[in-house]
C-alpha cells in the first residue's frame, strides 16, 4: 500500500512538471500572485478548480466512488490492488485566471488513507501539499444524504472538506523556486452543484494555503 500511494505522488508530480515544461501552452504570463498576509506573519494563498471545465482527465478504480466512475483513463493493474484515484485539473488562482496544471492522488487500504496535491505553476514554481485520513468515497456519502443517485441527474448544494480548515495534518510538504523553504497547512473544499446522469461533477475545488519560510 506504502509504495503504490508514494509511486503515484511521485508520478504524478513528475508528470505535472513535465507538462508544465513540454506541452507547448506558449510564453507563461506572470500574473500578479493573489495572495495576502494573515495576522500570524504568514501568506495566504487561495487556488481554485472549476468542474468539469477543469477536468483534464481521471483514472482509478471503480470502487473510488462517483469521481472515477465518469473517468475515463485506466490504471495498471499492478496499482489497483487498492483503490486509487488519479485527477489531474487545470488550476485557477482566486481572480479566476487558469495559471497553471495540478495533479491530485488519492489511495486507502484497510488500515489508511492518504492524499496528496501537485501544482505545478509555470510562471512561479511547483507545490505539494499532502494529507492523510481522508475517508473512502467521502463524497458519495455526501451526495447520497442530499439525495443523489447514481445513474440519475442531480441538483443541490454540497460542500465536503477534505482536508478542514485548522487540520494539523494537512500539510504544505514541499516547493520550488517562488515556494521553496515554505512550509505550511492547507484545506481543501469541494462544493458540489448538480451531477449529470453520467456521473459528471458539476462544482467547484478550493484549496487554501497558509504558508511561511522556515516554518
Amino acid at each position: 500500500m506504502k509504495t503504490t500511494f508514494f509511486l503515484a505522488i511521485f508520478f504524478g508530480f513528475v508528470g505535472v512538471l513535465a507538462a508544465g515544461h513540454f506541452v507547448p501552452w506558449g510564453a507563461h504570463v506572470r500574473l500578479a500572485s493573489q495572495t495576502h498576509v494573515v495576522a500570524n506573519g504568514g501568506r495566504a494563498e487561495q487556488f481554485v478548480i472549476r468542474l468539469p471545465a477543469d477536468r483534464i482527465d481521471v483514472a482509478g478504480a471503480k470502487t473510488s466512488g462517483v469521481r472515477a466512475a465518469a473517468g475515463a483513463g485506466e490504471l495498471p493493474a499492478q496499482l489497483t490492488s487498492e483503490p486509487l484515484l488519479v485527477e489531474h485539473f487545470k488550476v485557477r488562482d482566486a481572480a479566476g485566471n487558469v495559471i497553471g496544471l495540478a495533479a491530485r492522488h488519492w489511495s486507502a487500504d484497510a488500515h489508511a488513507s492518504g492524499t496528496a496535491w501537485s501544482l505545478m505553476i509555470p510562471s512561479r514554481g511547483a507545490l505539494l501539499l499532502t494529507a492523510p485520513a481522508e475517508p473512502r468515497a467521502a463524497l458519495d456519502t455526501a451526495l447520497r444524504s442530499a439525495g443523489y443517485n447514481a445513474g440519475t441527474a442531480w441538483n443541490g448544494d454540497v460542500k465536503v472538506a477534505f482536508a478542514p480548515e485548522g487540520a494539523d495534518a494537512a500539510i504544505v510538504a514541499a516547493g520550488s523556486d517562488e515556494f521553496a523553504g515554505l512550509a505550511g497547512k492547507y484545506s481543501e473544499t469541494w462544493t458540489i452543484t448538480g451531477v449529470t446522469d453520467g456521473g459528471e461533477l458539476h462544482g467547484t475545488i478550493e484549496i487554501d494555503t497558509v504558508t511561511r519560510h522556515g516554518s
